[in-house]
């Protein structure tokens, strides 16, 4: 096992943050999406509030349709495919050309959906293709470092996202558990009083928990590199 760039280990762990963020983000919405289906109104104001996002939709139907697709927003799902893509079209002698081709896959599901008037199956599609790129990537990629740094930030996406939606607290404690593992399998050094933090918050229940503000803070800034 070599030693890897700061800057392919960046795009490694945003590659599985922001697959992740796509994955999480059209799972929680499904429904909203359903009640904007159904004619009703879906409580996406405090879904916007959880995550941060500027609360700027005319109703239900445009903030699905804005937050699945608009390349110009930001925070939509879109862009955080395109970004996910950005860094896995540098990354393709790591990943492989097959590897490679579910992000396309999904990205191109994404964009069918967004056509469409009925786009349910085509993010299904999407959902299903950043399932076969994790599976594609324990499968090409020999490396296993390369591999956790991915799983490492699909696992730190994961939390922040957990923390912020009020996610149950043992759902939220076994994912961070899975991160803590993840963690000592690639080179990065987290800063130690963030995770100190995170560990009396989230694993250890014989300590006081921070404040959930603290704990998604700490997340945010644990590699101050990356």
């Amino acid at each position: 096992m070599g030693i890897i760039s700061l800057n392919k280990a960046s795009r490694l762990y945003w590659l599985g943050r922001y697959t992740e963020r796509v994955y999480t983000g059209l799972k929680k919405v499904k429904p909203i999406y359903d009640a904007g289906v159904d004619g009703q109104e879906g409580d996406y104001a405090a879904y916007c509030r959880c995550l941060g996002i500027p609360g700027h939709y005319d109703g239900t139907v445009d903030f699905c349709k804005r937050y699945f697709f608009d390349r110009n927003d930001p925070n939509s799902l879109a862009s955080s495919l395109a970004y996910a893509y950005d860094n896995a079209v540098v990354l393709r002698d790591t990943l492989t050309t097959d590897t490679l081709s579910y992000i396309q896959l999904a990205a191109n599901a994404m964009e069918k959906a967004a056509q469409g008037d009925s786009p349910a199956v085509a993010l299904q599609w999407v959902l299903d293709d950043i399932l076969a790129f994790r599976g594609a990537c324990e499968e090409t990629i020999f490396d296993e470092e390369t591999r956790s740094m991915i799983k490492l930030g699909t696992s730190v996406e994961r939390v922040d996202m957990y923390l912020r939606l009020n996610e149950a607290p043992e759902t939220t404690r076994k994912e961070f558990e899975r991160l803590f593992n993840r963690l000592y399998k690639t080179q990065l050094a987290p800063d130690k009083n963030r995770l100190a933090l995170l560990v009396d918050s989230l694993l250890d229940s014989s300590k006081p928990a921070a404040a959930v503000s603290e704990q998604i803070a700490a997340l945010e800034s644990l590699f101050l590199d990356l």
